[in-house]
């Protein structure tokens, strides 16, 4: 009878050994998600964890930190980590870790004082011996945008010297010195290093290593620390972000998609590809964030941040779909009414800009200019805005205050050539000659190639000398001429342009200055390239008129 009870008391501990040994497993795996950026996963893990084990402080703090880690991105992902760093502390209050979670939001919301009773409440739990919250507090001090350097290498001494081979307290001593002195990465380089070489399998030391390259604009040295970085562990998906980053800061768009693409699938959580589409957008693959979007969308359009994004996208591209502005026009409707519904929702100003922007498109400009204003109220730094409202203007031939609205913007000293284009045409629109002509003077100074800016010199002046007698419009319409003919490669697209000032010479040397040779030369050159303009048969009767008279 003894023999058998202790059998199965052996059978039963090596049940729960085995037990717990899985459980660790999961947890890690759950832990490795996070760092993998795989936040949805990870949480979705974590929830499997609190069930199985509702007592266990560490899931508390590890599910939380999943939220922390994003919480730059949206607000509430903090209220969520400081729920899940509460409740391990009422479950399990010997365990510091979850303390720690709770300095860290306090940290976060400009609380340092607060902040630094937790950090103290979990030292004392743990007795000043655990070297994970050495190293969860360091960290903090050292990520936070309020650090705290002298205090987080205090720690990581200490950390150190109970631990002088845990890879985790180099990268951070790491970590610190980088963020101590920016300019000086040989210190770095080594405490990553020396991480490297305690753990192998580590590929977190070898991309910080890499993004301390890039830092230091060496992308040649950074992508070959990144393609190290996959090669110890081809599942690591930061790596792939950061090498995106790079092949797009070197030009390379397609290698950029790849990485990107890469990324995603190690990553094909909902954030993930959330994350996926921003990125795409940002870098100005607006037709690749709209195609992963769009894919998104059939299985989850829960997402009023993906709506923010797609129209975006359709705003830059619109055109080159048959209904791309409309479709533009339907996203920034669908986010603005879901957002409605998230209490204290805070906009920027672009939702409304876009909105405007896409209304104009849309032929709306009036509706655009309230929004495109609104967008201005909410934010009077984005001076583009002016350019916007004033564009809108113009269309709707509301030019006195397309004029207003160009000049604020010229008077930022900001001004692109279009505008001062626009600005020019607007004057000429309101008879405004003299300021037509100096406007577009400006910009033929700035570019004096500009085909577009000469010809509205010599149609302004066209206004100024109607009779042609001071011959005004005659240099600017001969350095038309001169521009296109020397520009053969785009020879039909400036052919308008180069229509009007020979028709304009013909008659200014026949007319004016009575010169038959000039005046016979330019008509000629009219008729080759038009041969069915009106004006040619006229002309040439009042060439034989004049010969005749001599």
């Amino acid at each position: 009878m003894k023999i058998k009870s202790i059998k199965k008391l052996v059978t039963l501990f090596t049940a729960l050994i085995l037990v717990g040994s899985s459980f660790a497993q999961s947890l890690d795996e759950a832990i490795r998600m996070t760092e993998n950026q795989r936040y949805v996963s990870a949480k979705s893990a974590f929830r499997k964890l609190v069930k199985t084990d509702p007592k266990n402080g560490n899931v508390y703090f590890y599910f939380g930190e999943s939220y922390f880690k994003q919480s730059d991105s949206d607000s509430n992902n903090l209220d969520s980590a400081n729920a899940l760093y509460k409740t391990g502390t009422e479950v399990d209050p010997e365990n510091p870790l979850n303390f720690v979670g709770l300095g860290k939001v306090l940290w976060a919301r400009n609380y340092q004082n607060q902040g630094e009773e937790m950090f103290e409440q979990a030292l004392k739990i743990s007795k000043y011996k655990s070297v994970k919250v050495y190293l969860n507090i360091a960290e903090n001090y050292i990520n936070a945008k309020n650090k705290n350097l002298v205090r987080a290498n205090e720690l990581l001494a200490k950390a150190l010297k109970m631990e002088p081979k845990n890879p985790e307290v180099h990268i951070l001593l790491g970590d610190a010195m980088l963020e101590a002195n920016p300019l000086d990465g040989s210190g770095p380089v080594k405490k990553y290093n020396d991480a490297a070489e305690l753990d192998k399998t580590n590929a977190k030391p070898i991309l910080r290593i890499g993004k301390l390259y890039f830092r230091a604009k060496n992308p040649t040295e950074a992508l070959k620390w990144y393609k190290e970085a996959v090669k110890i562990d081809s599942t690591f998906a930061p790596a792939y972000i950061e090498m995106g980053e790079l092949y797009l800061m070197a030009g390379f768009n397609s290698s950029a998609l790849e990485s990107y693409r890469k990324y995603l699938a190690l990553n094909r959580d909902m954030e993930a590809r959330e994350r996926l589409a921003q990125i795409l957008w940002v870098n100005k693959f607006y037709n690749e964030a709209i195609e992963e979007i769009n894919e998104i969308k059939q299985t989850d359009s829960s997402s009023l941040y993906l709506y923010r994004v797609l129209a975006y996208s359709y705003n830059e591209v619109g055109k080159e779909y048959p209904d791309g502005y409309e479709q533009g026009l339907k996203a920034i409707n669908k986010f603005f009414d879901m957002s409605s519904k998230v209490k204290g929702f805070k906009y920027l100003a672009s939702d409304y800009s876009v909105k405007g922007k896409l209304l104009s498109n849309l032929g709306q400009d009036s509706l655009g200019m309230v929004e495109l204003k609104r967008a201005l109220s909410l934010d009077s730094t984005i001076i583009d805005l002016y350019s916007d409202i004033a564009f809108a203007y113009y269309k709707s031939k509301n030019y006195n205050e397309a004029i207003v609205y160009y000049t604020k913007k010229v008077a930022t000293g900001k001004p692109t050539v279009s505008d001062y284009v626009y600005l020019g045409l607007t004057y000429y629109q309101t008879r405004q000659f003299e300021m037509s002509d100096s406007i577009f003077k400006t910009v033929c100074i700035a570019s004096p190639d500009f085909i577009i800016a000469h010809k509205w010199r010599a149609k302004a002046n066209v206004q100024l000398d109607p009779d042609s007698k001071k011959g005004l419009a005659k240099p600017h319409y001969e350095k038309v001429v001169e521009l296109v003919l020397a520009d053969s490669m785009n020879l039909n697209r400036n052919l308008s342009s180069l229509i009007e000032a020979y028709s304009y010479l013909v008659s200014y040397h026949l007319i004016i200055a009575k010169e038959i040779d000039v005046a016979t030369q330019y008509l000629q050159k009219l008729e080759a390239i038009d041969p069915e303009n009106k004006i040619i048969k006229p002309f040439y009767k009042t060439l034989e008129d004049l010969k005749k008279k001599k």
